[in-house]
């Protein structure tokens, strides 16, 4: 499925990041909206999964601010993550979707050029602001955060980025959460999490 634009999409910000990524995305990769997986912990519905010509499935999640909490959020891409469903999984603010798209394709570009053209990359450079192209962005990192002002413009934005391969000698927490599912039988989310936390008294 070659990456076109093709609404409606489930929310606004969805809308927007679709439009938007579908300009500048690698035209032998795809592109699906709502993707079900199904998990030990039950069924979730990822906003988009994008797949390189390498086939690296890399899913973003559209986080409007009131329907997400961090924690449940992170435990979520745990057993996502910890099936295999998906490689990595971006996590993308609302904020920074409706006010600083281009940089948060960029960052993606940096991240998994694989994702974008050749074309889309060098477009999406020119775009963004000197700062955060001078910026240094860490692949193996989870929090990319970006607060600098440049030329009088306060640049801000906070991505989220979960990935299934971890640098050697490291352990991530979606690690340790998935681990924990599996030795308690999997069931609801909710359950799990909360008896890792007792576990954890």
């Amino acid at each position: 499925m070659v990456a076109i634009y093709n609404p409606p999409y489930d929310s606004p910000i969805e809308d927007i990041f679709a439009y938007n990524y579908t300009k500048y995305a690698n035209e032998e990769g795809s592109f699906e909206a709502q993707v079900s997986v199904q998990t030990l912990c039950g069924r979730f519905v990822l906003d988009f999964v994008l797949t390189t010509m390498d086939g690296s499935r890399i899913a973003v999640e559209c986080d409007g601010e009131e329907f997400h909490e961090f924690s449940r959020d992170e435990w979520r891409d745990a057993m996502i993550l910890g099936e295999r469903h998906v490689d990595a999984i971006y996590r993308i603010r609302g904020a920074d979707l409706v006010h600083n798209i281009a940089s948060v394709l960029y960052v993606m570009s940096v991240l998994d050029p694989l994702l974008f053209s050749d074309r889309g990359i060098t477009n999406l450079r020119a775009l963004v602001p000197l700062a955060l192209r001078k910026a240094q962005i860490e692949r193996d990192i989870s929090t990319i955060q970006f607060h600098q002002n440049d030329n009088d413009e306060l640049v801000k934005l906070r991505m989220y980025v979960r990935r299934i391969r971890t640098p050697q000698g490291k352990r991530n927490f979606w690690q340790t959460a998935y681990q924990h599912a599996l030795s308690v039988g999997g069931g609801s989310l909710n359950e799990v999490m909360q008896s890792y936390r007792r576990s954890d008294l």
